[in-house]
């Protein structure tokens, strides 16, 4: 009788070792499987911001190393999904000596393609102060595109341009700073005073 105890107990103890090999194996053969899984699935793009920067100011170099203009504002916010960057007031000071000056500011914008391009959104208001060449210049419009590189500003909205004593209003345009070349493209309306003599 003690043997046939003996005998069950080592075969209920050979039984459980064994349960436990099994279930540890099936628990291993799981994660391995999880793994691969895992590691052949394509990523799934990140569509929340990945991080944000309060009250920032950014200089953008030329690629001789001089400062061609900065960016500043109260709320940068990165985009992994496509690169860009969301702006809450932004504010842009162009800093290339060789150019007319000029200030942009706005409700709030986004720059895209490596800072190439910057629309600018909501009580949009650019200012290039008289210079010895030029006159003042003032634009208000609700929407503006700014490409930095080519120091061109063009908006598909109505613009109202105040260039001296003179006032224009049109949709559409194109405004090449460099050059000082002006294009409206419809609806135009202005006001030119007479010129003293």
């Amino acid at each position: 009788m003690k043997n046939l105890r003996t005998t069950y107990r080592f075969r209920f103890l050979l039984l459980l070792i064994l349960f436990i090999l099994l279930a540890l194996g099936s628990f291993w053969l799981v994660q391995v499987m999880n793994k691969h899984t895992e590691d052949s699935l394509p990523k799934v793009a990140r569509i929340e911001p990945d991080y944000f920067v309060e009250h920032f100011n950014y200089v953008q170099m030329s690629p001789s190393g001089l400062p061609r203009y900065n960016i500043s504002g109260d709320l940068l916010t990165h985009n992994p999904l496509d690169d860009s960057f969301d702006v809450q007031k932004p504010l842009i000071h162009s800093l290339d000596k060789e150019k007319p000056p000029m200030n942009l500011r706005a409700n709030r914008g986004k720059i895209e393609d490596n800072n190439s391009k910057v629309h600018l959104y909501g009580d949009v208001n650019a200012d290039r102060p008289k210079t010895p060449k030029a006159d003042n210049f003032h634009l208000k419009s609700e929407y503006l595109l700014l490409l930095p590189d080519d120091d061109v500003m063009q908006s598909d909205r109505p613009v109202e341009l105040t260039l001296g004593q003179s006032i224009l209003h049109g949709t559409g345009m194109d405004f090449n700073n460099s050059t000082r070349v002006l294009k409206l493209f419809s609806k135009v309306h202005g006001v030119f005073p007479p010129t003293p003599h």
